[in-house]
């Protein structure tokens, strides 16, 4: 049977990392990287596992490359500290290491809650590559909305981790302060720049149409209120 390793990245994770841990703690193999946490969260960590590292966040790619450089199992789980693997999942998961697949990576559904009630439409139930033989993938370098990229055959599971997040605005607008500041910083990387010429582009055309696909062709309108939020 292979081995699992589970990574997990870490910041001020106390009041959601416990839920995570309980989920994942039937892996042979679970790495924390640790973004020097002010919290509990190192200390929670340490009761599920030793091998606890801290390191300092410069973008996701790169702490998500730190974390697998540590796991000992060939295969690899990413798991952020605020999802829960659903039982079904693990089960299904558990069976691939047990009988072998021929492929190198799995996709997996990603259920998303926003104030309190899980979202299907805004296109915010995906599938995510998170589940990958770590000889066979890396990273794409973005700072956030990283991506696997995978040197081999990519296979679908039917069950889906939960993503227990965005429990109020406050912890939205505090995302999106982070993903928006590491966004700009890859644009700028990549030579974009504000100027009159595109100012209608990126301050009114492409916000509105985003709206637009989210809001009316991925079924945001019916969500409700959350869906227009």
């Amino acid at each position: 049977m292979d081995k699992l390793s589970v990574v997990i990245l870490t910041k001020n994770e106390e009041q959601d990392i416990i839920n995570c841990l309980e989920s994942i703690k039937w892996a042979d193999d679970i790495v924390i990287v640790d973004d020097f946490s002010s919290d509990n969260t190192v200390q929670i960590c340490k009761r599920y596992t030793s091998r606890v590292f801290q390191n300092k966040m410069t973008g996701f790619s790169k702490q998500w490359e730190f974390g697998i450089r540590q796991a000992r199992g060939p295969w690899i789980l990413t798991v952020d500290a605020d999802h829960v693997v659903s039982s079904p999942l693990q089960i299904e998961i558990q069976e691939i290491l047990k009988n072998g697949t021929d492929c190198d990576g799995f996709m997996i559904y990603r259920t998303t809650s926003y104030l309190g009630k899980w979202i299907k439409g805004c296109g915010w139930r995906v599938k995510v590559l998170v589940l990958f033989k770590k000889e066979k993938a890396s990273y794409d370098g973005k700072l956030v909305h990283e991506k696997i990229i995978l040197r081999g055959k990519i296979g679908n599971l039917k069950n889906e981790i939960y993503h227990t997040a965005y429990k109020n605005l406050s912890e939205h607008f505090t995302r999106m302060d982070l993903y928006t500041s590491y966004d700009a910083e890859d644009l700028w990387k990549k030579g974009v720049r504000l100027c009159p010429i595109n100012y209608p582009i990126y301050l009114f055309l492409k916000p509105t149409f985003i709206f637009l696909r989210k809001y009316i062709f991925l079924g945001g309108f019916k969500e409700g209120v959350r869906g227009f939020l």
